[in-house]
């Protein structure tokens, strides 16, 4: 039975990746059969994966699709794992921004794919102004002029474009404005929001939690704003870090997943057995067909 380029994404998603890991292969055996047209009994996960997507980047290009290729190109493209973060669905305020990568500034991509409306887009990029260094909105061509006349002057604008490159339509304009402190606390953890009183004021509150809120805020609004910024990317980076093991494991096309999703230990080895595996077959093939063209 042939599937639609929507059901086929879901491989891409939380659940079906979890289930994959628990060793759950009915969605991907069906994606192999029913969209693209695969002998069940003769495929590989890692091809499945990568051919879906190729086909996806054409005929359906999800919210994930427009993440994954920000991992790609941003953040895998431009810095190192040593030395900058991705954060997906990283709350602001009453937003959520979609990607935020840390290196030695915060910038923010907020995804506008051509199923999404703009319906909150002035609300999300006036949170984000507050509090990242750079906002970026990440549009298909069917946002793109709604997008450069809604969108505030100082917010960038990416175009995906048809053959999947990062077209800069507009630059983002640096933020020069102090970061909202009472926003800032309201994004953080817990554990995040007293580190990051700890680095800028030497001082660790044994106050009941009641109060904790209030404390940091009224703290923090002591410190000088550019050692703000520099240790809340710093904080981040530390207790949000990316596992670099599994990224390097997975294909280009789960990036985004190694990034955004929460895996248990347990699934997290059986993904890197599952596709290890897949990497190690490709390569052993490759030698013997080498060593068969040398004889």
């Amino acid at each position: 039975m042939t599937i639609t380029a929507r059901e086929a994404s879901k491989l891409f998603n939380s659940n079906k990746l979890s289930a994959l890991a628990d060793g759950d292969y009915s969605h991907v055996e069906k994606v192999a059969k029913g969209f693209l047209n695969q002998e069940v009994t003769n495929f590989n996960v890692c091809d499945v994966y990568e051919h879906t997507y190729k086909r996806l980047s054409q005929e359906y290009r999800s919210e994930y699709y427009f993440k994954n290729t920000i991992a790609r190109r941003r953040l895998l493209g431009r810095h190192s794992l040593k030395t900058a973060t991705m954060l997906s669905e990283f709350r602001v305020g009453r937003s959520k921004a979609d990607c935020v990568i840390l290196n030695g500034k915060s910038t923010c991509y907020e995804i506008k794919s051509e199923y999404d409306t703009l319906n909150r887009l002035e609300e999300q990029l006036n949170d984000y102004l507050k509090l990242f260094d750079e906002v970026y909105v990440v549009c298909s061509a069917k946002n793109l002029d709604s997008v450069l006349k809604m969108a505030d002057e100082r917010v960038g604008v990416l175009e995906l474009t048809q053959k999947n490159y990062f077209s800069e339509k507009r630059a983002a304009t640096p933020r020069i404005e102090p970061i909202d402190i009472d926003l800032l606390i309201k994004s953080l953890r817990k554990e995040e929001y007293l580190e990051l009183t700890r680095r800028n004021t030497g001082e660790v509150p044994t106050i009941p939690n009641s109060k904790l809120v209030s404390f940091c805020k009224s703290a923090l609004k002591t410190v000088e704003p550019e050692k703000i910024a520099t240790s809340f990317i710093e904080v981040l980076k530390e207790k949000r870090f990316n596992d670099g093991d599994l990224l390097n494991v997975l294909p280009s096309s789960l990036i985004n997943a190694a990034i955004s999703y929460q895996f248990s230990s347990p699934q997290i080895e059986a993904l890197k057995s599952i596709f290890g595996a897949c990497k190690e077959s490709r390569c052993i093939s490759h030698i013997s067909e080498e060593s068969s063209l040398s004889l």
